[in-house]
């Protein structure tokens, strides 16, 4: 049972099965309880509501009057007797005094009415009286409305109150048994909405359960157009927004990781470039220091000269040296001024590639044509152009190929250099 508590499905049959039991019982207790006292409030009613027929109906004209009474019986299965101030029954519905008027075929029927013990009276807001009361004689219990007729005769309509009761208790064993046979039917009923009901909330809990733990392989079918299946829907539409969304954040991870290596690998790169120039600026350094030391002590005439044009050769390759640190620092701030002039390409190309790759035993191959003019910094992209082709004379091997094209894309132009041998 503690197992079975635990399930959604279980829970709700439990609750829906409790409310509707809840209420066949209050349905039944409540037949049991006021269906007889509403049996004898309705046939009041009726009692009061039939004596309009027949006061409208003339006293003296017995087929009219007949057919009237005749009809309360058979609709209501009310007694009905109209008798005079003195007691004697003018026309009543009781026993066989009806046909007792057919057969003698007499005004009036001779017979006297036989009094009622008042035991309660009810008011009614008419000129009648409705009273319960005991027949002497069969020591019936009747519901009694009385009433005057021209102030000639009095009328009565009465119902024997056991009948009322027989018919409570017959309407009230009826309600009863068919209340039974909904319960059970209700509570089947019950059972299969709260599994249809429960089954795709499970499958929604279990699916975000792995959505949570960022699994969005499985996903919902929705079994219906309403809420729940609009639900259904809104989750696997959310589950495929954040699968792509993570997909999205991994690349975007993995090229953030990529370039932090990249980033470190260009800061080792930096610091060797850094050590590397200082490391080759401490020879000029040492060549110029000595080199003017010689001129101070005032050697000789012939090496003077030489010296003079040693300190100015180590100025000048120092000079560049400078000139590389300077320009890292500009690129790194991005302080590097463009300046674009129109030029044609081949003509950049084809001396940098011979005087890189004179005397190689390769073959060299350029396929730019002669009228191919772009918008560029020229000394940069010499600069450019001549690091790829000393890459590719580094690289390619002896009798190898060294191609170099320019593809016309869209409005720029795309420069590759291959070599054959180690890329």
């Amino acid at each position: 049972f503690k197992k079975l508590n635990n399930k959604f499905w279980f829970r709700l049959f439990l609750r829906v099965g409790i409310i509707i039991v809840a209420f066949v019982l209050l349905l039944t207790l409540c037949n049991t309880a006021f269906l007889s006292s509403y049996y004898e409030y309705a046939h009041k009613k009726d009692l009061i509501s039939v004596s309009d027929d027949i006061k409208k109906t003339d006293l003296n004209n017995s087929a009219q009057m007949i057919s009237v009474i005749s009809t309360i019986e058979d609709e209501y299965g009310f007694e009905v007797e109209v008798y005079s101030n003195d007691g004697r029954i003018i026309y009543s519905s009781v026993g066989g005094q009806m046909m007792q008027f057919f057969f003698e075929d007499s005004d009036r029927l001779h017979m006297h009415h036989r009094p009622l013990d008042t035991k309660k009276s009810y008011k009614t807001g008419k000129d009648g009286v409705l009273v319960r009361a005991v027949d002497r004689i069969s020591k019936n219990e009747y519901l009694v409305y009385r009433f005057s007729l021209n102030n000639s005769a009095i009328a009565e309509v009465r119902t024997q109150i056991a009948q009322i009761k027989n018919s409570a208790a017959i309407a009230n064993t009826f309600i009863t048994i068919i209340a039974v046979i909904f319960l059970v039917i209700s509570i089947f009923w019950v059972l299969w909405f709260s599994r249809k009901i429960s089954k795709p909330i499970s499958d929604m809990n279990r699916i975000t359960r792995n959505m949570a733990q960022l699994d969005f392989t499985e996903k919902l079918i929705p079994e219906s157009g309403d809420e729940i299946g609009q639900l259904a829907v809104s989750i696997n539409d959310l589950s495929v927004r954040l699968n792509d969304t993570m997909s999205n954040l991994n690349a975007t991870n993995a090229k953030l990781k990529n370039e932090i290596e990249l980033e470190r690998q260009l800061d080792n790169m930096r610091r060797g470039f850094v050590a590397n120039v200082s490391h080759e600026l401490k020879t000029p350094i040492s060549i110029i220091q000595g080199y003017a030391e010689g001129l101070k002590v005032n050697i000789n005439a012939d090496s003077k000269e030489k010296y003079v044009d040693t300190i100015i050769d180590e100025s000048h390759r120092m000079n560049k040296l400078v000139l590389s640190l300077l320009n890292l620092s500009r690129y790194e701030a991005g302080q590097v001024a463009i300046n674009p002039v129109k030029f044609s390409l081949c003509p950049i190309v084809l001396p940098i590639s011979e005087r890189i790759f004179a005397g190689k035993n390769i073959n060299l191959s350029v396929d730019i044509a002669e009228d191919t003019l772009v918008l560029a910094d020229l000394d940069q992209i010499e600069q450019v152009l001549k690091s790829y082709l000393e890459n590719a004379a580094s690289h390619v091997n002896v009798g190898g190929d060294v191609k170099i094209t320019a593809i016309l894309k869209g409005d720029r132009y795309c420069v590759t250099v291959y070599n054959s041998g180690s890329h």
